[in-house]
């Protein structure tokens, strides 16, 4: 028994570093749940590494269901068509064209309303109001749990506003796992993880932060050449850092 507990503590160890945390909370959900496993060395850990997750939300994370959803194209300059009301907004700067289409987009389908949720999301990150963007965020995934979109967005906004990298892991792997040939979501993945990395200082969490943007390398096609560049400074980032660290 002791052999199979260690087995299992080891597993979910493992799934964290590789950005499986969604499985690695819900394994580790389920071992607190053997009362035999209580007795076991590792149980003070496992418990700490849940109420570090459950912390950060994990307990009340929108399902994603089976239902199919046409996920979002990501252009050549890098935007997205759900943001072209507030790009539209940012052009002409006209506050009560951009609060009707806003609006109007309430009064519609869930679908809609999560597209407005994303949009005044994306518009308090521009204003700098983080508080304000984070709630509007969450209503979006909330609405629409099956669109890539809004869980790498709010991913990608945590990761650059300094937010929880647990979180962050979580809900890009949602992004990746709803729209897994997009490699913006693999970049921000492992963005993420470099900056636990930095966090930490754990160097486990480096052979998937490579991997993440080897594929997110791959997946890119040959219009999204600004995507390939930030990559590649990317890569160049972390070579001169593992540099300096190794």
């Amino acid at each position: 028994m002791i052999k199979q507990f260690d087995e299992q503590v080891q597993q979910i160890n493992e799934l964290f570093l590789n950005g499986h945390v969604k499985e690695s909370y819900q394994l580790a959900k389920a071992l607190l749940a053997n009362s035999a496993f209580t007795e076991h060395e590792s149980c003070p850990t496992i418990q700490q590494h849940v109420a570090l997750l459950e912390a950060n939300g994990f307990a009340n994370m929108p399902i994603s269901t089976a239902e199919k959803v046409k996920q979002s194209v990501e252009r050549t300059d890098g935007s997205y068509p759900e943001r072209d009301v507030l790009a539209a907004y940012i052009g002409s700067e006209d506050e009560k064209q951009f609060g009707k289409v806003v609006d109007d987009l309430l009064a519609g389908s869930a679908e809609a309303q999560a597209n407005a949720y994303y949009t005044m999301a994306e518009y308090f990150v521009l204003a700098k109001e983080h508080d304000k963007a984070l709630v509007q965020y969450a209503e979006a995934i909330k609405l629409q749990p099956n669109k890539a979109l809004y869980w790498g967005a709010f991913a990608q906004f945590l990761n650059r506003n300094e937010g929880s990298p647990y979180l962050a892991l979580r809900l890009i792997e949602e992004a990746i796992q709803l729209d897994s040939m997009n490699p913006r979501w693999y970049y921000i993945q492992g963005n993420i993880f470099l900056q636990l990395v930095s966090a930490t200082k754990n160097l486990s969490y480096l052979p998937a932060l490579e991997e993440a943007w080897e594929k997110a390398k791959k997946r890119c096609s040959n219009k999204q050449a600004s995507l390939k560049v930030d990559i590649a400074k990317s890569n160049d980032v972390l070579s001169q850092w593992k540099k300096q660290m190794l």
